[in-house]
C-alpha cells in the first residue's frame, strides 16, 4: 500500500496508545455536560463494584492521606502544564501499518484472540486494539477520514476505504477541482427573513460545502446519512463551516481572532460578519414574533451547562452556528436556551432577583445574555420535595438530587414552565457537528416521525449496521421482524403498565404530515437494561417492587435526545406526585414504554478508527449470537452470546467504543474534531495538510455528530 501518512503520524495513529489514553486525559476535562458533574468527570460506567466510603480517618491515616493528595495535586499540575506526548505515555509496540506484506506484524503467538484481553505494560489491552497482521487483516486501521479536500471526487466516483481491495482507495485519479456548494436557506415559503441586527441589514451567514467526498473516505460502521435523508454527497471543511461565524477573522473586524493554521486557502473569500453588538436573544425573539402567524409547532434546543463554564472561541462559533441555522434560518421555529446549573447552593439566588440576575449575567458571554435559566439542587428539592423512597440499587451512592442521578429534573420543570414548545432537544456542551444543524435535526425528526409503530421498539433496540443489510434499512427492518417471529417473541405494543397505575397523558397537537407524536428520539439504541451489567440498571426509585415487581425499563445512553412536551410533563408528574424516578438515561425511555408512547433510535452515522467487520461488530455491539468460529475462540459468555444471554455492550464492555465518533468514552471523537480544526497535536498534523503534505489539504468530513469533545 502507498505511504498514507508521514512516519511521525503513523507512529501515533498506528499505536493503541492514543486511543486508550483518553481515560487518563481526554475524559478528565470538566467542560462536558450530560451526565458529567459540572465540576469534573463522572464515575466510570464500567466499574464492577462499588467503592466503600470511609467516613472516619484516624489522625495518622488523615496525615498520610493529606500528603498523598498534595503529592498527586503537584503531579496533576505538572501533567497539565507539561503534558507528555501521546507516544511517551504508553509504549506498546505495534507493527508498521505502511507495510502491506505482513512485515512488522505482531508475532502470531502474541496475538490476542477475538473477545479477549491481556495485561501489557500495566494496562489491559483488548483484541480490537491489534494492528493488521497476516492473521488480523480484518481489524486494520482506517485512514480515510483524514483525507483532504484535494482528494475530493464526485460522489458517483467515490468508493469507501473499506469496500475495495483491488485498487488504491486513496488515489483520486484525474478529477476536476471540487466545487463549493452554497447551502440554501431553510426558510419556509411565506416566512419573513430574520436578521442579526436591529437595523435589519445583516443577514445570518451562509455556509458552503464541497460537492463530493475525499476518495477513500471511511464509511460509518453504524447508521447512515442516506437513510436519514442527509446529503451524503457533500463534505464540510473548517474554513467554509466555521469562518462565517468569525473563526479566523481578526477581532478588530468583529471576528473571534482565533488563528487558523495549516491549509486555509479560500479563507479570504468567506464573507466577514462584524459580530460586535449582536444580541442573539433579541434576534431570535424578533424572528419568532414576525413569523408567529405561520408557525404551527415550536421546538427548543436546550444546552446543558453550568454557571462557571468557560466559553472558548470555538464554543462561541459553535453556538452562533446553532442559533443562526436553527432559530433564524427557520424563521423562529426553533429557540435556543441555556439551562444553567448553579453548583453552589449557598448562593441565595431564589431569595433575590438582583442576585439571580447577576449570577445569570456572569454565567453567559455577553452576546448570549437573556437566553439562560438558572437551576440548582436546592431549587429541585422545592419542586420535588423529599423524602423519596429508597432506590432499588443506588450504585453511585449519590443523593437522589445530585445532577448525576437526576439530570432530568430541571428539564422536566423547564418544560412545565414553557408551554410554548412542543419538543425539546437536549444538547450537551461537549457535542460537535461538522455539518448544518438544521439539516441534521430536521431530517432526524422527519425520519423518526415517518417510522411505523410496528416493531419500532425492536428495531430501536440495537445498532443498525448497514454493511450487514446491503445498506438497506428496509432489509434490516424485515430481518428484525423475522428474528422476533423465529424467537416466538412478542413485539412491544401499547402501554406496558396496567392502566390503573398510569396518569392521564397530557394533550399535545399532532404535527403536520404525520398521524401521531414521536415522543422520544435518541442517538443510541433503546436497550433493555434489566439483565445487563450496566451499572445503573437498577437505579429505580419509588416503584412498589414488592407488590408489582420490577417495572419494565429501557435506556439510551448519553442524554442528548429529543423529547416531546407530553413525555416531559408525564415525567414531571410521575416525579412530584408518585415519587417515581430512575437514572437519567433510563427514565425518559421507560416512561415512554410504560405509557405506550412512540420512541425511536435514529441511526446517526458513527465512524470508527478501525475496520470492524459487520458480523463481528454485530456480535460485540448488538450481542448477536456468536459464530461457530468465534465460539471456538472463546467469545461465548452465555448461551451463545458475547455478553451473555440478555446482556449488552453497555456496561463493562464499553471499551469497544473508544475508537468511535459517538459515545461517552469515544476518545476518537475529540481527536478527529481537533484534526478537522487543523489543530496541532504533536503528530505533524499541520504539515500533513499543507501544499506538499500527504494529506491533500485540510480535512473534509460528512455531516456527523462527535461526542465527547472535551477541548478544541
Amino acid at each position: 500500500m502507498i505511504e498514507l501518512v508521514p512516519k511521525s503520524l503513523t507512529d501515533k495513529l498506528g499505536s493503541s496508545a492514543w486511543i486508550t489514553t483518553h481515560r487518563h486525559n481526554w475524559s478528565s476535562d470538566s467542560s462536558g455536560s450530560g451526565l458529567l458533574s459540572p465540576g469534573g468527570s463522572p464515575p466510570r460506567r464500567e466499574g464492577h463494584r462499588r467503592h466503600p466510603s470511609h467516613s472516619r480517618f484516624k489522625p495518622r491515616r488523615a496525615l498520610w492521606t493529606a500528603g498523598a493528595i498534595a503529592f498527586l495535586t503537584v503531579i496533576a499540575l505538572w501533567w497539565s502544564l507539561f503534558p507528555a506526548r501521546i507516544d511517551q505515555r504508553l509504549e506498546i509496540p505495534e507493527p508498521d501499518v505502511d507495510q502491506g506484506d505482513g512485515a512488522g506484524a505482531i508475532d502470531s503467538e502474541a496475538l490476542i484472540p477475538p473477545g479477549k484481553s491481556v495485561e501489557r505494560n500495566g494496562r489491559e489491552v483488548f483484541w480490537w486494539e491489534q494492528f493488521p497482521s497476516i492473521e488480523l487483516t480484518w481489524m486494520a486501521r482506517l485512514h480515510g477520514l483524514f483525507r483532504g479536500r484535494k482528494n475530493i471526487v464526485p460522489f458517483s466516483a467515490y468508493v469507501p476505504e473499506q469496500k475495495t481491495s483491488s485498487f488504491d482507495p486513496f488515489d483520486p485519479g484525474d478529477h476536476d477541482e471540487p466545487r463549493l456548494l452554497e447551502l440554501l436557506s431553510s426558510l419556509p415559503p411565506n416566512f419573513e427573513r430574520c436578521y442579526l441586527d436591529e437595523e435589519r441589514k445583516v443577514l445570518p451567514p451562509t455556509i458552503s460545502a464541497y460537492q463530493g467526498l475525499p476518495q477513500g473516505m471511511s464509511s460509518p460502521l453504524f447508521g447512515s446519512q442516506k437513510e436519514l435523508g442527509l446529503n451524503e454527497g457533500v463534505c464540510y471543511d473548517r474554513v467554509n463551516r466555521l469562518a462565517p461565524y468569525g473563526l479566523g477573522d481578526a477581532e478588530e473586524l468583529g471576528g473571534l481572532g482565533a488563528e487558523l493554521k495549516g491549509d486555509n486557502s479560500g479563507l479570504e473569500e468567506v464573507a466577514v460578519t462584524d459580530w460586535r453588538g449582536v444580541r442573539w436573544h433579541d434576534a431570535q425573539t424578533k424572528c419568532f414574533q414576525k413569523n408567529s402567524g405561520q408557525i404551527t409547532s415550536r421546538s427548543a434546543l436546550v444546552f446543558r451547562t453550568w454557571s462557571t463554564f468557560k466559553y472558548t472561541k470555538y464554543h462561541i462559533a459553535m453556538i452562533r452556528a446553532i442559533i443562526s441555522e436553527l432559530a433564524l434560518a427557520t424563521g423562529g421555529q426553533y429557540t435556543v436556551h441555556f439551562l444553567i446549573h448553579v453548583q453552589d447552593d449557598t448562593i441565595p439566588i431564589w431569595a433575590s432577583s438582583e442576585l439571580y440576575n447577576k449570577v445569570l449575567r456572569d454565567s453567559l458571554p455577553e452576546e448570549f445574555q437573556g437566553m439562560g435559566t438558572l437551576w440548582s439542587v436546592a431549587q429541585m428539592k422545592l419542586i420535588y420535595p423529599p423524602p423519596f423512597p429508597d432506590s432499588l440499587v443506588n450504585f453511585s451512592g449519590g443523593d437522589i438530587y445530585e445532577a448525576y442521578r437526576s439530570l432530568h429534573f430541571p428539564l422536566q420543570y423547564f418544560a412545565e414552565r414553557h408551554p410554548e414548545y412542543d419538543y425539546f432537544w437536549q444538547w450537551e456542551m461537549d457535542m460537535r457537528v461538522t455539518g448544518h444543524y438544521h439539516e441534521l435535526l430536521s431530517q432526524i425528526s422527519s425520519w423518526a416521525e415517518q417510522q411505523p409503530r410496528d416493531h419500532a421498539w425492536e428495531r430501536s433496540s440495537r445498532f443498525y449496521i448497514p454493511s450487514l443489510y446491503d445498506d438497506s434499512y428496509e432489509r434490516y427492518a424485515q430481518a428484525v421482524v423475522k428474528e422476533t417471529r423465529v424467537a416466538n417473541g412478542t413485539p412491544v405494543t401499547g402501554p406496558q403498565i396496567p392502566p390503573e397505575r398510569l396518569l392521564d397523558i397530557p394533550q399535545q397537537a399532532i404535527p403536520d404530515q404525520t398521524d401521531e407524536i414521536t415522543d422520544l428520539i435518541t442517538f443510541n439504541p433503546l436497550f433493555n437494561p434489566e439483565n445487563t451489567r450496566w451499572a445503573f440498571h437498577n437505579d429505580i426509585t419509588g416503584y412498589n417492587v414488592t407488590r408489582d415487581g420490577r417495572p419494565p425499563t429501557r435506556a439510551a445512553l448519553i442524554t442528548a435526545s429529543r423529547l416531546s412536551r407530553r413525555l416531559l410533563l408525564l415525567m414531571h408528574e410521575e416525579t412530584y406526585a408518585n415519587k417515581h424516578t430512575m437514572f437519567p438515561e433510563m427514565f425518559p425511555a421507560s416512561i415512554a414504554l410504560h405509557y405506550g408512547l412512540k420512541a425511536v433510535y435514529a441511526p446517526i452515522p458513527v465512524y470508527f478508527d478501525r475496520n470492524w467487520p459487520g458480523a463481528h461488530a454485530d456480535e460485540v455491539f448488538n450481542n448477536a449470537p456468536v459464530s461457530l468460529e468465534d465460539e471456538k475462540a472463546g467469545m461465548d459468555h452465555g448461551n451463545g452470546h458475547f455478553h451473555g444471554e440478555g446482556g449488552s455492550v453497555f456496561g463493562p464492555g464499553e471499551h469497544v467504543f473508544r475508537g468511535a465518533t459517538y459515545y461517552s468514552n469515544a476518545g476518537f471523537a475529540g481527536y478527529l474534531w481537533r484534526r478537522w480544526l487543523g489543530r496541532e497535536n504533536g503528530n505533524d498534523e499541520i504539515n500533513w495538510e499543507l501544499e506538499d503534505g500527504l494529506g491533500g489539504g485540510r480535512m473534509c468530513l460528512p455531516n456527523m455528530i462527535l461526542h465527547p469533545v472535551k477541548f478544541d
